[in-house]
């Protein structure tokens, strides 16, 4: 059973792409962050994810973007 990648898996409305937009993961949080300040941020990192927004029911949903 294949189902269409530009369909909303909730209501089956169309996608529409917003963008790559960057999302930071990794890093330090809470106490580790007070006391090391920006320190903690070393282990940080960007992942980069297409967005992409039911035109109908206004969902979101994130995707690896294609690379081209």
């Amino acid at each position: 059973m294949e189902t269409d990648p530009n369909k909303c898996l909730r209501c089956g409305g169309q996608l529409q792409s917003i963008g790559v937009e960057e999302f930071r993961v990794g890093g330090s949080s809470g106490g580790w962050k007070l006391v090391f300040g920006e320190w903690a941020e070393l282990g940080e990192g960007l992942l980069s994810l297409e967005v992409f927004a039911c035109t109908q029911c206004r969902k979101a949903e994130l995707r690896v973007p294609t690379r081209s």
